[in-house]
Order: C-alpha cells, then sequence, then structure tokens
C-alpha cells in the first residue's frame, strides 16, 4: 500500500505575499502612506516591497495621523519624513509634502535635503505646499528641482523661485506645471531671459507675484491658466506670443483689467475659454471678454464663472456695450461655439442681454447650462429657463437647461486640472 504525504501548510506564508512585486506595490498605492508604512511589519516580504514602494504622500492627512507620536515619543515631523524618504531601496516617483503654519516647521536646510534627494532619485510627480508663515518668506525653491530631468509634473505653493538668467536646461522635461502663491524673481535685476521648456503641454499660475518675469518659451503648450489677484497686471506683452498654439486659456475677471486684446494675434487653436469671477456688472471686463471671444474663431466651448457682487454703478454703460453694434464691441458670428456654460448666473439685465447675444450669433451651437446662483428657488430658475428660451436662436439644435443650488463647479475643475482647488488658494 502507498503512503501519501499530506504537505503541511506554511502558516509564514500566505497567498497575497506570493503577488508579484508590481502587484503588491501597487497594492501600497492605494494605501495612505501611514498604512503603507505598517505593512512592513507584516513580513520580510512586506518590508521589502515597502522599502522601494515610490510613491509617498506628507499631507496634511499624515501630519494629524502621526501627531501623536510628536508628543508620546518626542520625535520630530523631520525625524519622520528623514526615516522613510532616507531609506528608500528604489526611485520615489510620486512625492507630495504639504505643511501648514500650524504644523511643527522644518527648516530651509531640512527640505533641502528633501528636494535634493528627489532629484536625484527619479521622481517624476512632486507637489511642494509650505504655507506662508514668517518662517517661510524667504524660502526659496531649490535650483535642484528646476534642473532635474526626471520630474515630469511640478506644483509648487508658497516658496518663491529664483530665475536663473539663462535657462540652463530647466524644466527640460516637464509637461505640467502649476504655481500657486509663488513669487517669482530674478537672479539679476531686470526680467529673466526667455526659458525654453520643450515639452510642456500645461501650464497655470495662481496668485503669483510677479508671473512676468516668468518669461518661457513652449511650443507644445496647449492649457494656459491665469488667476490674479485684484491688483495684479496681466501683460498683453506676455499673454499674447502663447495665443497661437495654444487650446485651452484660463483667465479671471481682474486678469482682464489692463489687457490689450489689439496686440493679440488670432487665436487659431483656441477651442476652450474659461472666464473667472467674470463681473457683468464692469464695462471694461465685459468689454475685453468680448473683444477676447473674436479673437478666437475655432472656439467651441465657452465657461464662465460670474462675479457675484456686481457692480451697478457700470451697467448702464455695459447695457449699451451689449446693445450699441456702432459700440465696436458686438462680436461677431461664433461659428464653432457648440457649449456654453454659465455659473452663477441671475436674472439681471445685464445677462440675459448676454446670453440674448451669444444665443443669435452661435449657427453651431448644441448646448447651454445656466447655473444660477446658490440661493436661487426652483421656481426662479424654471422662470430663468423660460426666458431664455424665448430668445432667438441662430441654431435649431440649441438645448438650454438651467439648475439651480449649484455651487462651484469650476472650482471643482481646476482642481481636476492642476491639482489645487481655488478655495485653496
Amino acid at each position: 500500500m502507498a503512503w501519501r504525504l499530506k504537505a503541511v501548510p506554511d502558516a509564514s506564508r500566505d497567498l497575497i505575499s506570493q503577488l508579484p512585486l508590481e502587484v503588491k506595490d501597487r497594492i501600497l498605492g492605494f494605501l495612505r502612506t501611514p498604512e503603507a508604512a505598517r505593512t512592513a511589519m507584516l513580513s520580510k516580504h512586506w518590508n521589502d516591497v515597502w522599502l522601494q514602494h515610490g510613491q509617498l504622500t506628507f499631507d496634511w492627512e499624515f501630519l494629524h495621523s502621526v501627531r501623536k507620536c510628536f508628543e508620546d515619543e518626542g520625535r520630530t515631523l523631520v525625524n519622520i519624513i528623514n526615516n522613510i524618504l532616507f531609506l528608500r531601496a528604489g526611485p520615489v516617483k510620486k512625492f507630495t509634502l504639504q505643511i501648514s503654519c500650524d504644523d511643527p516647521t522644518p527648516q530651509q536646510s531640512d527640505v533641502d535635503r528633501w528636494c535634493l534627494f528627489l532629484s536625484r532619485n527619479g521622481v517624476e510627480e512632486l507637489k511642494i505646499c509650505l504655507d506662508s508663515t514668517d518662517d517661510w518668506e524667504e524660502y526659496k525653491l531649490p535650483f535642484c528641482l528646476l534642473s532635474c530631468r526626471t520630474i515630469k509634473q511640478l506644483i509648487v505653493r508658497g516658496p518663491f523661485i529664483d530665475l536663473p538668467v539663462n535657462d540652463c536646461g530647466i524644466f527640460s522635461n516637464v509637461t505640467s506645471l502649476a504655481f500657486f502663491k509663488v513669487e517669482f524673481k530674478c537672479s539679476v535685476s531686470g526680467i529673466a531671459s526667455s526659458i525654453n521648456i520643450p515639452k510642456l503641454e500645461e501650464l497655470a499660475f495662481g496668485y503669483c507675484p510677479g508671473i512676468h518675469k516668468f518669461e518661457f518659451c513652449s511650443p507644445k503648450l496647449e492649457i494656459l491658466s491665469v488667476i490674479v489677484c485684484m491688483y495684479d497686471v496681466v501683460e498683453s506683452r506676455w499673454l499674447a506670443p502663447h495665443l497661437k498654439a495654444i487650446k485651452t486659456l484660463w483667465l479671471c475677471g481682474s486678469s482682464l483689467m489692463d489687457i490689450d486684446v489689439s496686440v493679440f494675434p488670432t487665436a487659431i487653436n483656441l477651442q476652450v475659454m474659461k472666464l473667472y469671477e467674470l463681473n457683468f456688472g464692469c464695462q471694461k471686463q465685459l468689454a475685453i471678454a468680448m473683444q477676447l471671444l473674436q479673437k478666437c474663431p475655432n472656439l467651441c466651448e465657452l465657461r464662465i464663472f460670474a462675479n457675484e457682487f456686481r457692480g451697478k454703478d457700470d451697467q448702464e454703460a455695459a447695457s449699451r456695450l451689449l446693445e450699441d453694434p456702432d459700440s465696436g464691441f458686438v462680436i461677431q458670428e461664433l461659428k464653432m461655439l457648440n457649449t456654453i456654460k454659465i455659473e452663477s448666473f441671475s436674472e439681471f439685465a445685464l445677462e440675459m442681454l448676454f446670453m440674448k447675444m451669444l444665443l443669435s450669433r452661435s449657427p453651431a451651437l448644441e448646448r447651454v447650462v445656466i447655473v444660477d446662483s446658490w440661493d436661487v428657488n426652483a421656481s426662479e430658475v424654471r422662470k430663468i429657463q423660460r426666458m431664455l428660451e424665448c430668445f432667438p436662436r441662430a441654431s435649431p439644435n440649441a438645448q438650454i437647461v438651467c439648475a439651480g443650488d449649484y455651487y462651484a463647479s469650476m472650482r471643482d475643475d481646476w482642481l481636476d486640472t492642476h491639482g489645487f482647488s481655488l478655495s485653496e488658494i
């Protein structure tokens, strides 16, 4: 009689531990950094996976989860980040550092060390957020990040950037750049020479002083976003060179105040325009927005988030601007425009006139979405829709949809596109 030996299972091994390394690394990618770090205690297999894991996030959620260590064990935030970062056995491809003014603030030398390590260890996606405090006012983003050849996506908030006199190959492989509350300075007085960023496709500025010192040349640029403070100026000569190539332009009402559209080339490739906080009650903003529309013959989508605080002093002048064909601002046909979305819409005469004009000059229009102010009730929404549906439409296919009690989807769109919400900056 043949005897068969029964295999005894190895209690130290499990099905998950036998998965390929790339699968286990992907599992860690779905965990927050503290949870991913704890897997190192499961077994040697998982410790090896953790040490090679190249996606680290030290954000506000991480700081909250490890805050108890500061009190119970006498450890510092710098100690914890050093112990995690400098023990990597493989490249760190994705790194996030978000520190608020309420958190224990690292020294600039600490952040410099982290940035230097990342620049030498294959970082591809980098997000650095340092909220402004007295300690951070003079923090400078290390040059090693500007010149790092592996970075493809860079999001920076807080520190200033000292631009070199010549490009020195900075941002050579970056495809996406976003700067928020970043001050641009020059190594010498005057304007920095133009920086060639050959692979850049997306560029965003949010409330950044000195953006005109960021002179750049990017032949592949498709998306340009510029949100400025009320008293900042967007120079026409700085914006004009990029209008021929880009496909999406995002501006705010404040940025329109000092723009001279007459010097702009025809934006032949521009398909999407987004105007944030446009003040319909401001004659100058409305006039420049209309001039800008005339520079975009192939525009397909127009999105506007209206400023809820509409000035009353200019409303009569703005109304004349829309109604008077001799004003020079009444737009020509928008032959390619198929989608219009206006948020924070009201039934003021000025908005109604603006919509009447767009409906009458858009023969390819298919979809119109009107999102009313958050305090508008359902009966008012229906009233606005009926009024809009009475306006003559150049397109027989134009469908109008009105919605109420809706808040700030354009802000969510900014978050999806640029990595920060407008409310955060």
